[in-house]
């Protein structure tokens, strides 16, 4: 596993030389993402919103395939509350969350763990943990995390194995015959389980892109 797997992945955008030069300098590792939200089985109740309430981060090295770091946060909301329908799915309850740091708090502690991940690619499955990340910063007046480039992994994974949708997690590690590690909505579970799908990915070849 070389970095030309991770340059395959940005052949062909829109950046300029310059913001490809300087991409290129930070190849040597990628983070993978997971989040967690409070959510409700049908709309949300009046006055409450969808807010990140867990995170995980996974750090993997490129050059060696290797996890360098790995961290997951419980973040307490405040614009929302814990539903049974969240517990049921995530297993979060709300008095786990109490005493928490909230969001702010959370990225603050984020940026002082890895002081350069706005410099490096960063990855997740799908789009959502992307979107939600960057309301979450817009709501909490935050700058935002992560860097401009982002992978979606479930999206590239359809891609590289020919599929003719994107399809869940659970079924990607059925194809690829691994085992579910953890709790599935677990924040650091899943992003350790899409870290093991992005390295099957990279092992599986370049895109070519023309």
């Amino acid at each position: 596993m070389t970095q030309r797997y991770a340059h395959s992945l940005l052949r062909g955008t829109d950046q300029t030389y310059l913001e490809r030069k300087e991409m290129a300098r930070k190849l040597d590792k990628i983070y993978i993402v997971d989040v967690e939200a409070t959510c409700w089985k049908e709309k949300p109740p009046d006055g409450q919103i969808s807010e990140i309430i867990q995170m995980g981060i996974v750090e993997l090295n490129l050059l060696s395939g290797s996890i360098s770091s790995k961290v997951g946060y419980n973040i307490r909301p405040q614009y929302s509350k814990v539903s049974e329908f969240c517990t049921e799915l995530t297993g979060i309850t709300p008095e786990e969350l109490e005493g928490e740091k909230n969001f702010s708090e959370v990225c603050d502690m984020v940026k002082e763990r890895f002081p350069h991940l706005k410099n490096y690619t960063w990855a997740s499955y799908g789009d959502y943990d992307r979107k939600h990340f960057r309301e979450m910063s817009d709501l909490h007046k935050r700058p935002y995390l992560f860097g401009r480039t982002h992978i979606n992994i479930k999206n590239l994974f359809a891609l590289k194995w020919g599929l003719i949708k994107e399809v869940g997690m659970r079924k990607v590690l059925k194809i690829l015959d691994k085992e579910l590690v953890g709790q599935h909505h677990n924040a650091l579970d899943d992003a350790l389980n899409i870290t093991e799908i992005f390295k099957a990915c990279l092992q599986k070849g370049v895109i070519l892109i023309k």
